[in-house]
């Protein structure tokens, strides 16, 4: 719709006046306050509107940045450089869709290598350079690997060859090999990530031991490598998985009584990492305790005699009948000889270490999630027969009860606390600008008051001044008469009086300036 130019002319003098009723300081006031205002908003929706940045490709060859950034260019898309330009991040959003543009236009082509570079050899490729290909293949492709680990960003790895033989070929075994991960700010990796990077590269490595290898990270840690004692660390990791172990079983068991997120549960144990050797010597017993004889040995002999005449001697001791001559007989003599021993077993136990000396469980529980008609008593009884607890190995149980803050909640205080973090600078600038504006806006007001009431007084003073003039005067013409029958300033209108000014407008300021003399 077309602006009529009388709109655009009553809004102009309606501007004027509302101009009109501020002081030059005020004008001032008003004109600052409303460059604040636009430059408070520029500024919150450039912070509003700024991406989230992510990384995209780190330890970068220069020639591999410049490809990606030139590429990034050419899409539009912003990114941020960092570690001397070997490093790009992007938004958020783009990083996965830059990463597979990447990929399609074979980039980074040097900053990671895999066994796509012996694709490149030929036929009349020395033996050296299959050995420096191979070589840097093999340590491309344990990079990739290392660095799909969770806090990885980067790895370099380097295998460490005797002099002048040959890697691929030969039977001379590697000396060693380490490894340098790049891990995220604050994080550390834990035991078993170690021992994992250590074996990947020692089964990758023909004739390499996991002994062999050392790994470092950014910060200068020795993680892994020959000489270092990773016992303590393996304890503590064992006795990490023990008691996560245990919190899961007993939040399991708590979940089915008492639904998720109703129940928190702590575990710390103190594990026996000593070895035991015990052997045992036992006898051997059968039917009814009874303890079993072993035979080892058998001797058994038997003589017989028979002829003519007395038998030769007879049974010592025993009175032998007399027999008279030219009379037959028969002799038998046997004997068994047995040598038995009791039986014995000896048994030999070898006590892996990682026992359990004692434990300490500490359950808190949401009231409110108790069900009706189970008890506390009861369900700790539970929890005790779940977790192991044993008394007299000094495990100690601590079970209590008290109500949850509810997680919606939580949530929606962390959300608030997030976005009154996010708009409070640039909210109490503006409360402050519209606060401005609004005593600005008052004092214009008031200052058009007090002028209209000048104004009326001004237009009193001039009536009763009219008044005070005698018809002669009144009739010569100077001034126009008072229209009959006005009495009072009320019934002389504003229209009356402005008219009056118009018509004679230097009488009337000639009244006006002898009238402010004489007062």
């Amino acid at each position: 719709m077309a602006l009529v130019p009388t709109d655009v002319s009553r809004w102009r003098e309606s501007a004027r006046r509302f101009a009109s009723g501020f002081s030059r300081g005020q004008k001032a006031v008003t004109a600052i306050s409303v460059v604040a205002v636009i430059l408070v908003a520029v500024v919150f929706m450039s912070l509003s509107g700024r991406p989230t940045y992510s990384i995209l490709y780190t330890n970068l060859q220069p020639s591999d940045a410049a490809a990606i950034t030139q590429q990034l260019t050419s899409a539009h898309v912003p990114y941020q450089l960092q570690n001397g330009g070997s490093t790009i991040l992007v938004p958020q959003n783009e990083v996965d869709q830059q990463r597979l543009t990447a990929a399609a236009a074979g980039l980074p082509a040097q900053g990671t290598v895999g066994l796509s570079i012996l694709d490149k050899e030929g036929l009349t490729t020395s033996q050296l350079t299959q050995q420096a290909d191979y070589l840097r293949a093999l340590q491309g492709e344990l990079e990739q690997t290392i660095n799909s680990i969770t806090g990885v960003t980067g790895s370099q790895v380097r295998v460490a060859l005797p002099a002048n033989q040959t890697f691929a070929l030969g039977n001379t075994n590697p000396t060693g090999a380490s490894v340098l991960v790049d891990l995220l700010p604050g994080h550390t990796l834990s035991y078993t990530q170690v021992q994992a990077i250590t074996s990947l590269v020692a089964s990758a490595v023909p004739g390499l031991t996991a002994s062999q290898v050392t790994v470092a990270d950014n910060n200068g840690n020795l993680l892994a490598g020959p000489g270092v004692n990773d016992t303590g660390a393996a304890q503590s990791n064992a006795a990490s998985n023990y008691d996560a172990t245990q919190a899961a079983k007993i939040s399991a068991y708590l979940a089915s009584v008492l639904g998720a997120g109703n129940a928190d549960v702590q575990v710390n144990a103190v594990l026996n990492f000593d070895q035991v050797k015990t052997t045992t010597q036992s006898l051997l017993t059968g039917a009814n305790n009874k303890v079993q004889a072993v035979c080892t040995s058998l001797n058994q002999s038997s003589t017989k005699y028979t002829g003519a005449g007395a038998p030769p001697g007879g049974a010592a001791g025993a009175v032998t009948a007399t027999t008279t001559p030219g009379s037959t007989g028969t002799y038998t003599q046997s004997s068994i000889q047995k040598s038995c021993e009791t039986g014995t077993k000896q048994q030999t136990i070898v006590q892996a270490p990682g026992s359990v000396l004692h434990q300490s469980v500490a359950v808190l529980v949401n009231q409110k999630a108790l069900p009706k008609g189970l008890s506390l008593v009861a369900l700790q009884k539970g929890v005790a027969a779940a977790a192991g607890i044993i008394p007299a190995r000094g495990d100690v149980l601590t079970f209590s009860a008290a109500p949850f803050r509810s997680q919606f909640t939580s949530s929606v205080t962390t959300t608030k606390k997030s976005m009154l973090a996010t708009y409070l600078k640039p909210g109490i600038a503006l409360f402050l600008v519209l606060l401005v504006l609004l005593l600005l806006l008052l004092a214009s007001r008031r200052a058009k008051k007090a002028a209209r009431a000048r104004d009326a007084a001004l237009e009193a003073a001039l009536y009763d001044q009219l008044r005070a003039l005698s018809p002669a005067e009144m009739t010569t013409g100077e001034i126009p008469a008072i229209p009959a029958g006005v009495t009072s300033t009320r019934r002389l209108g504003a229209g009356t009086i402005q008219e009056i000014v118009d018509a004679q407008s230097a009488e009337v300021a000639s009244v006006l300036r002898e009238w402010l003399h004489q007062s």
